[in-house]
């Protein structure tokens, strides 16, 4: 316009300034919890059911296990949870979108990169907290997902519960990993 070439990085100045602030940079805390909500309130509407992960999950390792030669119909956690082949199951479609979902973000902000483990301590330690949270998401019934925020989202005292005792595992597990394994 004032007589001089736009280069093409110029041209797309603005493209760049959206992609580094979506992709790239962190978002404010409110902007994430206005989304999570949002997207929770569609999944109700769509499902008609709470938001949830970890049932999905156990029931692909009891889909596994069966593969295996296993009988796990008969346990009795499928009395309070109905068994469900994961293909029939909307938990694991539900969980391939978020872990699709995830991939492709991480993808778009130019985050992903393997790392290597640095010593067995840390592969042990990943294990062990790894497997910890998975337990105790399930003797919780549920994790984050369901037992907190789809639980304070409906109002259940149990997900503010479930707040309270989290906080106070976070403080105490970052004060051992801090300790121990830093």
């Amino acid at each position: 316009m004032n007589g001089k070439l736009e280069s093409p990085k110029q041209n797309n100045d603005w493209w760049v300034k959206i992609t580094s602030r979506v992709f790239e940079r962190p978002w404010p805390y409110w902007v994430g919890g206005l989304l999570l909500a949002i997207f929770n309130i569609i999944y109700i509407l769509l499902t008609g059911q709470y938001w949830a992960i970890t049932t999905g999950f156990a029931r692909c390792g009891a889909w596994f296990l069966q593969l295996c030669g296993l009988n796990v119909k008969d346990w009795a956690v499928w009395d309070y949870y109905s068994y469900i082949p994961p293909l029939l199951d909307r938990y694991t479609y539900s969980n391939l979108g978020i872990i699709t979902g995830s991939l492709i973000a991480i993808l778009l902000a130019r985050k992903f990169k393997f790392k290597r483990v640095k010593n067995k301590k840390q592969l042990i330690v990943g294990l062990v907290g790894g497997w910890l949270m998975g337990y105790g998401a399930r003797v919780a019934i549920g994790c984050n997902i369901g037992g907190l925020y789809s639980a304070i989202s409906s109002l259940a005292i149990n997900g503010w519960l479930y707040l309270i005792f989290c906080i106070l595992g976070i403080y105490c597990g970052s004060k051992l990993l801090s300790k121990w394994f830093i």
